[in-house]
């Protein structure tokens, strides 16, 4: 199923409230996990709970590929701290009825985060909306949403692939070097 495809069924709102089990047979597993994730209290507190005891006073940068960056996202809109980086690879955060509509708050760039970088490789369906500029409401202009990666035709949602891109490492090489 192409990112055209998936594109149009996140536009459904049938989709997002029983598109559980349609997730399960015909979308890749990553959907049916970010599903539990936001229609599940237990699943998404005890990721939270697991993330907050991970970010300490020093972390500069915050990585999340795929539903990782659905909970790095939701993890940086409660920082009481600045986080010079927060990375998105991958990221289901632009699925209109999946992701998108159940976020809770603005839909806003983190007010703590100085620069939030989302990468997306032009076959990764799992990002079927990559430019979150469309979506989060930027008003200090810290997203960059470059979504021109090519992770190759095999997996192109691969964490490996998207974290040995030269871009990748650029973000995070900057994320290191703000104070």
């Amino acid at each position: 199923m192409g990112r055209p495809a998936v594109k149009a069924l996140t536009r459904l709102r049938w989709f997002g409230l029983k598109g559980m089990g349609f997730a399960e047979r015909f979308v890749n597993r990553s959907l049916v996990q970010v599903t539990r994730y936001m229609t599940e209290p237990d699943v998404y507190g005890e990721v939270q709970s697991r993330i907050a005891d991970l970010i300490e006073p020093d972390t500069k940068v915050v990585i999340g590929h795929s539903l990782g960056s659905v909970a790095a996202y939701e993890a940086a809109l409660l920082l009481d701290r600045e986080l010079p980086l927060l990375l998105t690879l991958g990221s289901p955060l632009g699925l209109r009825s999946i992701v998108y509509d159940r976020l809770e708050g603005d839909h806003e760039v983190p007010k703590k985060v100085q620069r939030w970088v989302n990468l997306v490789d032009k076959d990764d369906v799992v990002a079927a909306e990559p430019d979150l500029r469309k979506r989060f409401a930027d008003p200090r202009g810290v997203l960059v949403s470059d979504w021109t990666l090519d992770n190759g035709e095999d997996d192109p949602h691969s964490a490996q692939s998207y974290l040995t891109k030269r871009q990748t490492g650029e973000a995070v090489r900057t994320g290191l070097a703000r104070r």
